[in-house]
């Protein structure tokens, strides 16, 4: 089963009308490649009248509209084709027991493809966007360096410290470094990224991350995962990739909505769980600008810590939503061999890229 397959299965049985904005569910799906992780656009956006109106409320054309297809492009944007030639690694990487940390982070420019086929000349934290997670646990003592080897002034925040901005967080030009200590005192899903001026620019050009810190007592075991939403604004660039766009930025009229980086990375590669195994997914919403409303399909939240912090705690839950720079820990156990894909709701900004697959098997 491919992945168009798939998720209209998904779709006829949730009775979607298609992806907000009036995306046409009348039966256009339009020719593709048809092997798993390549995309296959779906049809015009104007909504449908008349006959075609009444075929698009059936369940049958229901579920040609496709939860992860990618609209067409329109001429002169980034147009996906094929596959990704990497995925970004989501699960979340053991923690050291060692209290004291050492982390370091170099600033730098790097090629990221951003959709199959589409490359960016990114500004990135150790040449991948997002750039690495961070794992630390509550209590521990950071002892960071942030090294800059860019093209220009970058500098650090992390949402998890309590360090004055004017002093640590302050931007270093190309070749300098900065050093400071911070402990992590709360637990949670942070974002860490640039603070350099413009923040938007710096942030959807690539300059952002998760940092995880554990709380002290620890979690119960699970298979933990971590997923960095967030947005790509694109124009094409000198030589031939494509560069940020600094005015469709503060337009907030992205080309992808990604979960770690790439649009539809995780259908092309799913996450992996079993039956009836607890699911720790820690969500950062590094935006720069729009808010996630990340739901699973077919699966209901168990439990739901707003950004990451097992004292708040919320049961049962359908969808959440993550605010620009803040995060959430979402845990869930899926009893029945299947996939299950984890969107954000906000379904302007699905068909863009914010889609993946849970493969329970």
């Amino acid at each position: 089963m491919n992945t168009t397959e798939v998720l209209r299965t998904a779709m006829g049985r949730r009775r979607f009308l298609g992806i907000a904005g009036g995306v046409a569910a009348a039966g256009a799906v339009t020719a593709a490649c048809g092997t798993a992780g390549e995309y296959e656009p779906i049809g015009p956006t104007k909504a449908p009248s008349g006959n075609a109106a009444q075929a698009a409320a059936s369940p049958t054309a229901m579920a040609s509209s496709d939860h992860g297809a990618m609209p067409p492009a329109g001429a002169g944007r980034p147009s996906p084709s094929g596959k990704l030639a990497s995925i970004y690694d989501a699960a979340l990487p053991p923690l050291d027991p060692n209290p004291n940390k050492v982390i370091v982070l170099e600033a730098k420019d790097a090629l990221i493809e951003a959709a199959a086929g589409v490359k960016v000349n990114a500004w990135s934290f150790g040449g991948t966007v997002p750039g690495p997670v961070v794992r630390v646990r509550q209590g521990d003592t950071i002892d960071f360096t942030l090294r800059n080897r860019g093209t220009m002034g970058h500098s650090i925040d992390f949402h998890a410290a309590q360090t004055p901005w004017n002093i640590n967080y302050k931007t270093i030009l190309p070749n300098e470094e900065i050093h400071f200590t911070w402990k992590a005192n709360y637990p949670g899903a942070f974002m860490y990224h640039c603070g350099t001026g413009p923040v938007l620019q710096h942030i959807a050009n690539g300059m952002y991350g998760a940092i995880i810190v554990d709380p002290a007592e620890g979690w119960r075991p699970a298979r933990e995962y971590v997923l960095v939403e967030s947005e790509w604004y694109l124009t094409k660039g000198a030589d031939g990739n494509w560069d940020g766009d600094f005015a469709r930025m503060q337009a907030a009229t992205p080309d992808f909505v990604v979960f770690n980086g790439a649009a539809l990375q995780y259908q092309q590669q799913p996450l992996a769980a079993a039956p009836g195994e607890l699911i720790r997914l820690h969500v950062v919403n590094a935006g720069p600008t729009l808010f996630s409303a990340f739901h699973t399909i077919g699966a209901i939240f168990d439990r739901v810590y707003p950004d990451g912090n097992p004292a708040n705690v919320l049961r049962g839950m359908q969808t959440y939503t993550i605010p620009p720079g803040g995060g959430a820990t979402f845990e869930l156990e899926i009893p029945d061999v299947g996939q299950y894909p984890f969107v954000t709701h906000s379904f302007a900004y699905t068909g863009l890229g914010a889609v993946g697959i849970i493969d329970v098997k």
